[in-house]
């Protein structure tokens, strides 16, 4: 089997640039997960359509630069109408299969309309080109340590409802379905991730330039992908059993405070309560010598002849 199936997934993320219409330059991982056709330099990605009907034979090519997407590459941009600036985010499924996500100056996702001219599809088709789920990227800087704005077109959708916001509350699940709960601040028409958001930044090692990808699930659950400086996907790291959010950490706190608590009067009852058996017994046990001392007494002065027979 060649590296169609020895690689799995392989995300990275890149930005056209005014020469990227005609040529975009690759990393050698991405590259590494196309075969090579005919023994040569040559290799072909299946590029996939963000309608998911149409797939698109590109060149995998290299030459002095590295590795890059080139033959059909151009016009596949040209038939998806995406423009320089945007945010492309490619990704391997396997199988020499590329997908493609492209996200505008907005940050937000595109959503295709009418106005391709992809070949083989019909106006129908393209109209019901949609995202699957809604889904925003952040390049990263250190301002938004704290707390992070989420893009205003996102906002201006709709996917989030009034009474939603009114919550002030969402959730983060990482690939390791660990949950982190991170609250909404208002300010204005503006909205921001806050609260937990920068332990949780600071937990993962999220570091200015790096870009975050978000994308929301619904019902106030969001997921995370982080593009690292060279655009490629990095793992994010799973919280240690030990390790708990600052909210969950005061509760585990009063939780074990009020077990050692109940284990301490426990212990004490137990103590004081076997003291005082201890005590009780040890009364008893005096008492009834002491009966059984004054008994022997009062029988020996009744009768003092068996007293001097013993």
């Amino acid at each position: 089997m060649g590296k169609h199936g020895a690689r799995s997934m392989t995300t990275e993320l890149k930005v056209l640039l005014p020469d990227s219409s005609e040529k975009l330059r690759i990393s050698d991982e991405l590259a590494e997960c196309f075969d090579s056709r005919d023994g040569g330099g040559r290799m072909t990605a299946f590029l996939v359509s963000p309608f998911g009907t149409a797939v698109w034979r590109v060149e995998v090519g290299r030459d002095s630069d590295g590795a890059f997407l080139g033959r059909r590459w151009p016009e596949f941009v040209q038939a998806h109408g995406i423009c320089v600036g945007w945010f492309l985010v490619l990704r391997h499924e396997g199988r020499g299969v590329l997908t493609i996500k492209a996200f505008d100056a907005t940050y937000f996702i595109k959503e295709f309309g009418q106005t391709l001219t992809v070949p083989g599809l019909g106006e129908s088709q393209i109209e019901t080109g949609r995202a699957r789920k809604p889904q925003f990227i952040s390049p990263f800087c250190h301002d938004w340590m704290e707390k992070m704005p989420i893009p205003a077109e996102f906002l201006k959708r709709g996917y989030i409802s009034d009474e939603e916001l009114n919550r002030r509350m969402t959730t983060f699940v990482t690939p390791f379905r660990d949950f982190w709960h991170i609250d909404l601040e208002k300010d204005g028409s503006n909205v921001f991730f806050a609260g937990a958001w920068s332990k949780f930044m600071e937990f993962q090692g999220i570091t200015e330039g790096e870009v975050l990808l978000i994308r929301y699930q619904g019902n106030m659950i969001f997921t995370i992908e982080v593009l690292g400086f060279t655009g490629c996907r990095r793992n994010l790291k799973k919280q240690d059993i030990r390790f708990q959010q600052t909210g969950n950490s005061e509760e585990t706190n009063s939780s074990q405070q009020t077990e050692q608590s109940e284990e301490t009067n426990s212990s004490q009852k137990t103590g004081q309560t076997e003291e005082a058996n201890s005590s009780q017994k040890t009364g008893r046990t005096e008492e009834m010598i002491t009966l059984s001392s004054q008994n022997t007494e009062q029988n020996e002065e009744a009768n003092p002849s068996q007293k001097n027979a013993h």
